[in-house]
């Protein structure tokens, strides 16, 4: 079990606040594919992967004994739940009653009612009317469908099971099942992708009116099968500016269907929608929990992480973490992640935000050469900084810039600057 050290911390860091925001995370490390582009996947073997009924039982069991340990103590420390986000993998992949048990676990463990949003990923082939119907029951009140393409061929290449013509249907199952508020989930600049191909996936995509879109350009992450394709000269790949020309016809088609950027890569219908969208606003403001292998916690000043190549340790100790690490300056990278997240909004760093939630000064941060230095390559890649007296942003129109040029960056020089 993990150090009363480590729970006294979080505690302390909570300083007795009764109402303390808490966002939740549930991981659910099963797929009904290996998806070329995905790094998540890269090192897992399909057979893991897909999960079968036993698989999935002995997760649930570890997962289930997790929550029951940690849920009470965050709720005694003061913790309320006000967003829940289930990610993966694919957690509809899961059946009804899986998912059902999960849900009572959490709701035995925690003070739900003060709950904003709850969200779950899926992808248009894992859907179904009974499972709708059964996060309807719970309580889910948002739904991810991972998409990615409307292009037969890239649909294809990318190793997803779905067809076209299945994102459509389940847009249709998760309105007629009663969950109105979904996102759209789309990659922009796949290999061997022209401009053509991708505006008309935008436009199969708006034709289905979603209240969210995101739209995340590609990743050639070692290890991924699209990525030794493309080593291989088997795939075409982008470049950066070919990236971001994707990435603006994005931009351009979007805002003029009536959309807004709220944080890179993530629009709503309307501007109003951004303070509805939970998941977003409490990641950056408030503690997080991750429960499940492959989870992260950002609670209590800690980084926490149960990694997820030591999946078969979660299994037999679920309650206790692979990676747990309190934030300092001597290892300013494990604030690469937070700090990146939050440049990519339109506020961006907060500084008496970013103090509650690591215990340290951004100032300082930003002050160690490790931040120096990632601060200056995102300058190098495009990034125009903003400094007031209460918080540290990126100027809005060089947001997209530097990010895809920082992504085509990390991966020419092989670095993982960061593990987002």
């Amino acid at each position: 079990m993990p150090s009363r050290g480590l729970i006294a911390a979080i505690a302390e860091a909570a300083d007795g606040h009764p109402n303390r925001p808490l966002a939740i995370y549930v991981h659910v490390p099963f797929c009904s594919s290996k998806c070329h582009f995905c790094d998540w996947v890269a090192d897992i073997p399909v057979g893991r992967l897909r999960g079968d009924a036993v698989a999935r039982q002995a997760y649930i069991r570890a997962l289930v004994r997790q929550i029951g340990y940690y849920g009470p103590l965050l709720t005694s420390i003061g913790y309320r739940p006000k967003v829940m986000y289930w990610g993966g993998g694919t957690p509809a992949r899961l059946t009804a009653d899986e998912m059902d048990a999960i849900a009572t676990a959490l709701g035995d463990a925690f003070d739900l009612r003060a709950l904003e949003q709850w969200s779950v990923e899926t992808t248009p082939n894992d859907l179904s009317e009974a499972k709708v119907a059964a996060m309807r029951a719970m309580g889910v009140s948002r739904v991810s469908l991972g998409a990615q393409s409307f292009s037969p061929l890239q649909l294809r290449r990318s190793g997803r099971a779905h067809t076209a013509g299945q994102i459509t249907e389940a847009v249709g199952l998760l309105r007629s099942g009663g969950i109105g508020n979904f996102n759209v989930d789309l990659i922009s600049s796949f290999p061997g992708e022209d401009l053509a191909t991708f505006g008309a996936t935008l436009d199969a995509a708006l034709a289905l009116d979603p209240p969210h879109i995101s739209v995340y350009p590609y990743r050639a992450t070692p290890k991924t099968v699209m990525a030794m394709q493309l080593e291989r000269n088997e795939l075409t790949g982008h470049t950066p500016g070919r990236m971001i020309e994707a990435y603006e016809l994005a931009m351009a088609t979007l805002r003029q269907a009536g959309y807004y950027e709220y944080c890179h890569g993530y629009w709503v219908r309307r501007p109003e929608h951004e303070d509805k969208d939970g998941n977003y606003k409490y990641d950056l403001a408030g503690d997080k929990f991750g429960f499940g292998s492959g989870a992260e916690s950002i609670i209590g000043h800690y980084l926490l992480w149960n990694e997820n190549s030591k999946y078969d340790q979660y299994i037999t100790g679920p309650c206790d973490f692979t990676f747990s690490r309190q934030f300092s300056l001597a290892e300013p990278e494990l604030l690469t992640a937070p700090i990146g997240g939050a440049l990519m909004t339109r506020e961006g760093v907060v500084y008496e935000r970013f103090q509650r939630l690591t215990g340290l000064s951004f100032r300082d941060v930003r002050n160690t050469p490790y931040m120096q230095r990632w601060l200056e390559i995102l300058g190098e890649c495009g990034a125009r900084y903003v400094e007031t007296s209460s918080s540290f942003r990126m100027e809005a129109q060089t947001i997209h810039q530097a990010y895809i040029k920082h992504l085509a960056y990390t991966m020419s020089a092989g670095l993982e600057i960061s593990r987002a």
